[in-house]
């Protein structure tokens, strides 16, 4: 016990010391710690002789950015030709250690002998002074790292620090602008709660008057083609206007939900109808509503295609997840689902509107990728007049 307290003190000087060496967190590990100051660099130069006058020397290093801060304990790994050196097969029996500390206060080189080097190695040699705070360890320094010149290791520093402030008001400049964002969506869906309650509050004498609405009947004659959307910003209108506009004359008619009874779909041989996800998943209102009148209709020998709008980074957790539940509503009925779309580009976690690798449809981020969203129509379109 003596001894070991002998190589203790030979290794950690005093306690006065205000940087050096000790055991690290694990096997294979030296402890790097700093009590004042900030420590740039470690670099260490090491050379010795095996029994058989093998000689060994060599030199590697580690370089901090951000520095570490004063009252800090850093475990380091070291590379492997420093651990032949100690304990290989054919270790050095004789030879030495020179440590270069670099910090604010310049360089502090402190020489060790191999026996306390090997013990704090193996987790037996001196502790750390007082109670430092422990940070993950990091691997030897890359080529470019080394590379960086003593006077240099400052302003490298400070240029990662400043990398690490800006990155960390960029999320939180997004976190807001998603908050804001949400906010801003829950308003608009309580102001057309809103609206649709006062029209429902309104005495029925109209309705009474003009008698009761058959939903089981169609109003549009058939055709090839029809476009059917429900919105409630108005961002699905504009989308489904652009698939329009690419489809040309072979679309019949641009109808919101609302604007027809849902027995109108089943006349179409070619179904495309668009849905947004509202806040957690949820379908679109107007959608939501008409879903039980679907379920009774046929869509046998019908195709249908499906585009969706989600928010990936205000819901990454339950994108486009409505167009899955629509989707299933028309497969029920015996629709055949075409236009399925890639996922590459897009950012989201997780989403219901999957299968096999990819989309039910076309997806459309407004709120974080429309820069996007006229290349992705016309590629859709285009994807679907070959389908059809």
């Amino acid at each position: 016990m003596a001894v070991l307290d002998k190589l203790n003190a030979m290794i950690s000087k005093s306690t006065s010391s205000s940087l050096g060496l000790s055991r690290g967190e694990r096997g294979g590990h030296l402890g790097v710690w700093v009590k004042r100051g900030e420590l740039y660099r470690v670099a260490f130069h090491y050379q010795g002789q095996t029994k058989t006058g093998k000689v060994f020397s060599g030199h590697f290093s580690y370089t901090f950015g951000p520095a570490v801060n004063s009252g800090c304990f850093q475990s380091l790994e070291m590379p492997r030709s420093f651990k032949e050196f100690l304990v290989g097969k054919e270790p050095a029996k004789t030879g030495s250690i020179t440590v270069d500390f670099i910090s604010e206060g310049g360089k502090n080189s402190k020489s060790y002998e191999l026996r306390p080097i090997l013990l704090c190695y193996r987790q037996k040699g001196a502790f750390i002074p007082g109670e430092l705070c422990h940070r993950a360890w990091l691997m030897p320094d890359t080529a470019e790292l080394a590379s960086i010149k003593e006077n240099d290791l400052k302003a490298h520093s400070e240029k990662i620090k400043a990398e690490l402030e800006e990155k960390r008001k960029k999320e939180e400049a997004e976190k807001r602008a998603q908050e804001e964002a949400a906010k801003k969506a829950a308003e608009e869906a309580a102001k057309v709660a809103a609206a649709k309650a006062a029209a429902a509050s309104k005495p029925a004498a109209t309705a009474a008057a003009s008698g009761p609405v058959d939903r089981s009947k169609p109003t549009l004659p058939n055709g090839k083609m029809i476009v059917v959307y429900g919105s409630s910003t108005g961002n699905t209108k504009n989308v489904a206007d652009a698939v329009k506009a690419e489809f040309g004359e072979a679309v019949d008619h641009v109808k919101n939900i609302t604007e027809i009874h849902p027995a109108d779909l089943a006349q179409f041989e070619k179904v495309i109808v668009g849905v947004p996800t509202w806040h957690i998943g949820e379908i679109q209102e107007d959608w939501g509503a008409v879903l039980p009148e679907i379920e009774a209709l046929n869509f046998q020998g019908k195709k249908v295609a499906v585009f969706g709008l989600g928010d990936g980074k205000g819901y990454p957790e339950t994108y486009v997840d409505a167009m899955a539940e629509l989707v299933e509503k028309f497969e029920k009925k015996g629709a055949k689902l075409i236009g399925m779309w890639p996922t590459e580009g897009y950012e989201f976690k997780k989403s219901k509107a999957l299968r096999d690798g990819k989309f039910l449809g076309l997806v459309i981020d407004v709120e974080n990728q429309d820069h996007l969203s006229d290349k992705r129509v016309k590629a859709w379109v285009a994807q679907l007049q070959k389908e059809l």
